[in-house]
């Protein structure tokens, strides 16, 4: 009983029969094993001792074999991390195994376990149906532990060993081989430990999960929702010196992009706070932000809340750069840029870039910090195909090409995507030089009266000289501040507002000819006494559905 004790840490109490027999082994059985409060129990404990050590009168024990071991975790934590582990208190664990297994070559765990206790853990999760066996040799320089348990509802394997040049209870450098193996995660360690403190190890790291929600669901229980990854595969040559660690070498495998570089990580009051430097030959981020804000599938999805409380969990800063790069229908080259985390916030922020054949900058962040979430972003660009940027855009009623700078904004709260629909807050300016429009003829202007925009829709295009347009968003509704259009025949401006909930547009505007050539765009019929064709202004009313409203034009009054 007292070697249980000075082996267990704690009281034990059998409530249950007690065999010991010599022949054919020196066995103790104890049926109904307590070890200090209700919280830990074993339906049977069997202690194999050495012949010879009970015939000396010693309790030496050479084996231990608990049957259906129990564990309930009495104590709810007050909150839930991501990572509750410190190096400390795995030290002090293994260093209480290897100084408590003493001359026990082998202990065996048969059907045990573990329910801890807190938020996260209720149903099957914890460690149930383990097989386990751990062994260490007579002169305790090696240690083994494999077998077999139910993690969190999923089967998992786990095979270590740890072998050193003196017994590991004295600590120095070991060698470590360490695989675990599960549906929801693998992961793999080869390389060098120091068993004296555990804050000194370097090898070979790696870790895959099909899931990047299931694995991280599976190990840490978080209380909030994680965004959908897919499949992560990371590996690299791991230094870890005290509490920091160091992933150089580092491939990183994630939402079908593959980056190289290095990676850092170490823990802050419980928090891992995680940084590095990737490069990509292809990112793809559309996954990502599809996993933050899924697309609604049915009315009830425009409800559910966007996953952004993912940004509480952890503190992140990833420096990258990507030789093509995608956002949604967005494509950019040569891109250099940073992705952090942390206090709430998530943000990307494009320091530069390519994008349409020109350069530009941008960056998008969701904030949850304050309560209500919101997400805000802008975007500065020059020298781009407008051509380019339109198809991306998907605008294909209107043609548009030449060179162009863009600038834009954009707020709106981020709780679903009824409340980005209804608050979403945009504004835009495009300076385009030196191109054409199509998609309509500018003479469904020219004549006096009422028909619908499409009498005039034709193949060909009219040049300009400059285009200058500012839009903004609010809501549902966009509003044209401002569009004037110049060539060498006059200068088209117009103001107005598209309503999306009806499809309906009202725009107004006049073209005004220069003075100095007859306009080909707005050749209204001039009457007797009226100066001439070339000359004269014409105002316009454009109203009704989208995208065959009617157009009414007249003559601006002469003075």
């Amino acid at each position: 009983m007292e070697r249980l004790e000075t082996l267990t840490g704690r009281n034990v109490s059998i409530d249950g029969r007690i065999d010991f027999s010599i022949l054919p082994r020196a066995r103790l059985s104890l049926e109904n094993v307590r070890l200090g409060d209700d919280d830990f129990t074993i339906d049977t404990l069997v202690a194999d001792f050495s012949l010879f050590d009970v015939i000396a009168g010693k309790g030496k024990i050479s084996g231990l074999v608990l049957v259906r071991p129990e564990w309930r975790s009495p104590a709810e934590p007050d909150e839930v991390q991501l990572v509750s582990a410190d190096p400390d208190g795995l030290l002090v664990g293994l260093n209480t195994m290897l100084g408590r297994l003493g001359g026990i070559g082998s202990v065996e765990i048969r059907d045990g376990l573990f329910r801890p206790a807190g938020r996260g853990f209720a149903g099957p999760r914890g460690v149930s149906n383990a097989n386990v066996r751990i062994r260490q040799s007579g002169s305790g320089d090696t240690l083994g532990v494999a077998g077999s348990f139910v993690w969190n509802g999923q089967p998992t394997t786990v095979d270590l060993e740890i072998s050193g040049d003196e017994p590991l209870v004295a600590g120095g450098q070991s060698n470590v081989d360490f695989s675990l193996d599960s549906p929801a995660l693998t992961a793999t360690y080869s390389g060098m430990v120091e068993v004296a403190d555990l804050r000194r190890a370097e090898g070979r790291l790696s870790i895959s999960t099909p899931s990047f929600t299931r694995g991280i669901e599976w190990l840490f229980a978080p209380s909030t929702r994680i965004p959908e990854l897919g499949a992560v595969n990371l590996e690299g040559d791991l230094l870890l010196l005290g509490q920091t660690a160091e992933l150089r070498q580092a491939d990183l495998r994630i939402a079908g992009s593959q980056g190289r570089g290095a990676m850092e990580i170490r823990l802050e009051a419980g928090m891992p706070v995680i940084g590095g430097t990737l490069a990509f030959n292809d990112l793809n981020l559309t996954p990502i932000a599809r996993s933050i804000a899924p697309y609604p599938r049915n009315p009830f999805d425009f409800e559910r809340p966007l996953g952004v409380d993912f940004a509480d969990l952890l503190e992140m800063e990833i420096r990258l750069s990507a030789t093509e790069l995608t956002l949604g229908t967005i494509p950019l080259q040569d891109v250099a840029a940073v992705i952090s985390i942390g206090g709430g916030m998530a943000k990307l922020d494009i320091g530069d870039a390519t994008l349409f054949g020109g350069r530009g900058q941008a960056a998008v962040a969701v904030d949850g910090s304050a309560g209500r979430p919101r997400v805000e972003g802008w975007i500065s660009a020059s020298d781009i195909d407008t051509a380019r940027l339109m198809s991306s855009l998907s605008v294909r009623s209107i043609g548009l090409s030449g060179r162009s700078a863009i600038r834009a904004k954009l707020e709106a709260p981020a709780e679903n995507w009824a409340a980005i629909l209804s608050g979403i807050a945009l504004t835009a300016q495009l300076d385009a030089t030196d191109g054409t429009i199509s998609g309509f003829d500018p003479g469904v202007f020219a004549e006096p009266g009422a028909r619908p925009l499409t009498a005039g829709t034709r193949s060909g295009s009219i040049p300009f000289t400059a285009l200058d347009a500012k839009l903004g968003l609010d809501g549902m509704i966009v509003d044209f501040d401002r569009v004037r259009i110049s060539n060498s025949s006059g200068t088209l401006s117009a103001q107005g507002r598209y309503f999306a909930k009806s499809n309906e547009i009202e725009i107004a505007g006049e073209f005004a000819p220069d003075d100095a050539a007859a306009s080909p765009v707005v050749a209204v019929p001039a009457r007797r006494g009226a100066p001439p064709v070339g000359t004269r202004r014409i105002a316009f009313m454009m109203t009704g559905e989208w995208p065959n409203p009617s157009v009414t034009t007249e003559p601006v009054p002469t003075r």
